[in-house]
């Protein structure tokens, strides 16, 4: 007796010491989440190529949005490293939502709008984000990438041998209970296993390939119940809680891939083998796993709503957190015409970066410069920032007026001998792009960076004009930054001019980086070649040809 007394102390003490473990651990993580509030992570482990593959699947979705992000435009850009700078977010189906959201441009701003609210609770209300940010913590780990492998995957087919299988099942079934009156019963029994077991195991490929995301369907399911059960989250997402509803049925079909979960592989624990013996015997795992998979095939669009709700509550926290990393930071204000005003803008890359202004009313930009000065850029800046108002509703910049537009970039180029492009005729298809571009209803934002630079000059600047003036029409807004000075009086009635220049202070070129209005009027390539101490004939010789050059 005294034994047993032991024995339930030893328990009550071993309940007790688990609970007041949690409740540590518990407090320890709330905390850990609030020091790291507005911290970036750890970019190095960042998996980008899984994280990048729900936007790759929604491009099937592209007709209902404005424009998808191509990857010329986020390379030109630096989106990805963007992406990394603004990812504050703690589940990976978050992180995966918000890549998305970068590269996605919506038709309309309803969406941003509600997210912006959001964000802003979020920002506000401390409680509530860390119980939001526990919750999300259920999709943390990476197999969390493959939820949404459910919604984008390819249609599996029922085998045609369907039938056979629910015949088999049947006389299973009956020879069971017909062997406890007829012994010879369980022979049959014995030969109909060792054929459904063939079926069993030919069918483990489709089951495991799907095993992840069906487990984590389950641990989604999970966290927008606890979500949705916030009144605070139901009121900016009332459709959870009938969404939830659609979707427990097929939560409770999946409780044998649950059980397989926990056991980690099928009979790595004894006290499932016997489960694997039952769905062996009675074809209960490919029977399951099809009806699943009818199931999913229905509930596609549900399924698509429950990545989005809780991707949408992942992101408007990573925004708030991002936010509160910034010195400053301005909503963008959308205007309906393709004039630009901007007051301290910066990149998001560039650290102690020099803030800049320009307005520009119903006028493009025509942007020249020194060699190094910021021009290249100050451009990136503007599309950089752009894309971040259209998408996170969030400019680096104390005041952002801009058109709702889509966006085109020609900066970064290059050729290839092994894919036999030149720069040139890459530079051409590209710029193909922009002009069929320009004619559609939607404005259109076009970056462009020393325009047919790999050609003659005469050559250069009159395809130069020529298509700068054709983008500059329907409502579109063109920036282009050249050295080609002689665009300037040519293309002045359709583009306001303006320029970043340097000081030449003891044998040192000093850049402010700010841009002025009006046209470049200095150079300084020649002078970078005689600070680098190039041979004096070289710079003398460089020098008179200009002279010449100019008086002609």
């Amino acid at each position: 007796m005294l034994i047993v007394v032991y024995i339930i102390l030893a328990l009550l003490a071993i309940y007790v010491l688990v609970y007041f473990f949690k409740k540590l651990s518990a407090k320890t993580n709330r905390e850990r989440l609030r020091q790291d509030w507005g911290q970036p992570k750890n970019s190095r482990y960042i998996d980008l190529d899984s994280v990048e593959n729900y936007f790759l699947n929604t491009i099937s979705d592209s007709d209902e949005k404005l424009q998808l992000i191509s990857d010329k435009v986020a390379t030109d850009l630096y989106l990805n490293e963007v992406f990394k700078l603004v990812d504050r977010t703690v589940s990976r189906v978050g992180q995966q939502f918000l890549y998305a959201r970068l590269r996605t441009l919506d038709k309309d701003t309803q969406a941003l709008m509600v997210q912006d609210q959001f964000a802003e609770l979020m920002a506000a209300d401390e409680e509530l984000r860390l119980n939001t940010q526990v919750s999300l913590q259920k999709l943390e780990k990476n197999d969390s990438y493959y939820f949404q492998d459910l919604v984008y995957a390819k249609k599996i087919d029922r085998p045609e041998f369907m039938p056979l299988i629910y015949l088999l099942t049947l006389l299973n079934v009956l020879c069971l209970f017909a062997g406890f009156f007829y012994p010879t019963a369980f022979l049959v029994f014995g030969g109909i296993f060792m054929i459904n077991s063939g079926i069993h195991y030919w069918n483990k490929n489709n089951v495991s390939v799907h095993t992840s995301s069906l487990g984590e369907f389950l641990k989604a399911f999970d966290t927008a119940k606890e979500l949705d059960a916030d009144p605070k989250i139901r009121a900016h997402f009332p459709d959870t809680r009938s969404l939830t509803r659609e979707l427990t049925p097929l939560k409770r079909k999946m409780i044998g891939v649950k059980l397989d979960n926990m056991a980690e592989g099928d009979a790595a624990v004894v006290g499932f083998l016997v489960f694997e013996l039952l769905k062996i015997a009675f074809n209960i795992e490919i029977i399951s796993f099809y009806s699943i998979i009818d199931s999913l095939r229905e509930k596609k669009e549900k399924l698509k709503d429950l990545f989005k709700f809780i991707g949408t509550v992942d992101t408007a926290i990573s925004i708030a957190a991002f936010r509160s990393s910034l010195d400053e930071y301005c909503k963008p204000v959308f205007s309906s015409t393709s004039g630009l005003e901007v007051q301290g803008i910066k990149h998001p890359l560039i650290d102690n970066c020099i803030p800049n202004d320009l307005h520009l009313e119903q006028k493009n930009l025509l942007l020249t410069g020194s060699n190094m000065s910021g021009k290249t850029t100050f451009i990136r800046s503007v599309g950089i920032n752009m894309i971040l108002g259209q998408t996170l509703l969030t400019c680096l910049a104390s005041k952002f007026v801009m058109p709702y537009s889509k966006i085109f970039s020609s900066i970064t180029i290059s050729d290839s001998l092994l894919e036999e492009k030149s720069y040139y005729f890459e530079e051409m298809r590209i710029i193909k792009e922009f002009i069929e571009e320009s004619g559609s209803p939607a404005p259109s934002f076009f970056i462009l960076d020393e325009i047919f630079k790999g050609t003659n000059t005469i050559e250069r600047v009159s395809a130069g004009k020529a298509i700068l003036s054709y983008l500059a029409k329907n409502n579109n807004l063109v920036f282009v930054s050249t050295h080609d000075t002689e665009l300037n009086e040519l293309l002045k009635s359709q583009y306001e001019l303006y320029h970043f220049t340097e000081l030449v202070a003891e044998e040192e070129l000093i850049f402010d980086h700010t841009i002025k209005k009006g046209p470049l009027k200095t150079r300084n390539a020649i002078k970078i070649l005689e600070i680098n101490d190039y041979p004096p004939s070289i710079i003398t010789d460089a020098n008179a040809t200009v002279d010449l050059l100019m008086k002609d």
